[in-house]
C-alpha cells in the first residue's frame, strides 16, 4: 500500500466531514473519542477495532456505527484503509428517503 499521507479528507461541509485513513501494519491510533456519530467502513486490509476498550477483529467489508463520545482506537495488523465519516444527525428523528 502506497501510504504518502495517512489522513486524506475527502469531503467537508457544515456537519459532515469524510476522511480516508490509511494505517501501516503494526501501528495504531489511540482511543479518543469525537462529539460527532461515526461511520467506519473498512475498505482494505485487517486490524482490531476497540470500541469502549472492547476488541472487535475488522476486515474488508466490516461497517461500524458509533454514537457520539464512545471511546474507540484501531490498530493494524495488515496495512489497513478505513473510510471514516463524521457526521452532527438531525434531531428530529425524521425517516430517511433516498429517492430510489
Amino acid at each position: 500500500m502506497n501510504i504518502e499521507k495517512p489522513k486524506k479528507l475527502l469531503i467537508n461541509r457544515d456537519g459532515l466531514k469524510v476522511i480516508r485513513l490509511t494505517l501501516p501494519k503494526g501501528k495504531s491510533i489511540p482511543e479518543h473519542s469525537t462529539n460527532t456519530d461515526l461511520v467506519v467502513v473498512v475498505v482494505k486490509g485487517e486490524g482490531i477495532f476497540f470500541i469502549n476498550n472492547n476488541p472487535k477483529p475488522i476486515a474488508q467489508g466490516d461497517v461500524f456505527d458509533l454514537k457520539p463520545n464512545v471511546l474507540h482506537a484501531v490498530s493494524a495488523k495488515s496495512d489497513l484503509e478505513l473510510i471514516v465519516t463524521h457526521v452532527h444527525l438531525k434531531s428530529d428523528h425524521s425517516d430517511i428517503a433516498c429517492g430510489s
